[in-house]
């Protein structure tokens, strides 16, 4: 039967030796699964991850099935050693109960076999929810990291006045900074590419994207109110195409405020949207469509 447990430690190898001492393994006798490698952090300092292992071994039930048999046949020899009872040749009874043990011998080896397959089912549900509620506290612990680091490198960029709050919703971890007025512009950087640039340098440190974590981090509601813009300039020029019935370019816009732009305009009748350019001079156009 086929069993397996998931161990976490600093390092692989200290998470393997954890599982191969509780199993009383070695390695050569199992198989090893590396779930999530061990990962030191930004700097070695901040978003320290631990590595995660799965490791898999065949559990012998030979042994027990021995020790089942030996106990079986040892009652074969009931008739023999008792002299009294062997005395007796008329008496068939010792036959009759070889025959009652040898159906008894079978049927306890399919039980154990039965309930063998049981235990293998628990135990592979079981680490589905270990892997599970490891995955969810890992998220958790990204949330914290990339929290932590953002302070850290708003505060070493010397703001004033620094806090950031956030929440963890599905996979996407949202931060909301909040900086003195003042170095509003200087934190964002012209057109965004501030925040842009701190906003990977937290990605990667927490390595988000390996875990399957999205991050979005905003610094006084900058994104917030360019995306208000983004929807309402996609919305009237939506409206001004259907009404003068002619294409209308808007002004070059990343991937993420296009989506919004086309987003928008699918919402309208009379008009369809596309992207036309080449990175970073690309630009939405928006067309006319009869009904």
């Amino acid at each position: 039967m086929k069993k397996s447990i998931i161990k976490s430690a600093k390092t692989k190898d200290a998470a393997i030796e954890l599982a191969l001492d509780e199993i009383g393994k070695s390695k050569d006798e199992v198989e090893i699964e590396i779930l999530e490698e061990e990962s030191s952090g930004f700097l070695g300092l901040i978003g320290n991850k631990d590595a995660v292992v799965r490791v898999s071994y065949e559990e012998d039930i030979k042994e027990a099935l021995s020790n089942l048999e030996r106990e079986i046949e040892s009652t074969k020899s009931f008739g023999t050693e008792n002299e009294d009872f062997e005395a007796d040749k008329d008496i068939e009874a010792p036959e009759e109960i070889v025959e009652i043990k040898e159906d008894e011998k079978e049927t306890l080896k399919t039980d154990i076999e039965e309930k063998d397959q049981e235990i293998e089912v628990i135990e592979e549900k079981k680490e589905v929810v270990d892997y599970g509620r490891a995955k969810q506290q890992s998220d958790i612990d990204k949330f914290y990291e990339s929290k932590e680091l953002l302070e850290n490198i708003l505060k070493a960029m010397h703001f004033e006045n620094v806090s950031v709050i956030g929440n963890l919703e599905d996979n996407i971890i949202k931060l909301e900074a909040k900086v003195d007025e003042k170095d509003t512009g200087i934190a964002i950087g012209k057109g965004g590419v501030t925040l842009d640039a701190i906003e990977l340098i937290v990605r990667k440190a927490v390595d988000s994207r390996r875990n399957n974590v999205r991050l979005n981090i905003d610094i006084n509601n900058y994104k917030k109110r360019r995306d208000e813009k983004i929807i309402d300039l996609a919305a009237d020029t939506a409206r001004k195409v259907a009404k003068s019935k002619k294409s209308w370019n808007l002004r070059y816009m990343n991937s993420y405020e296009r989506r919004l732009a086309h987003e928008e305009i699918s919402k309208h009748k009379n008009v369809s949207s596309h992207s036309e350019g080449v990175e970073p001079r690309r630009y939405v156009v928006v067309d006319y469509i009869e009904e």
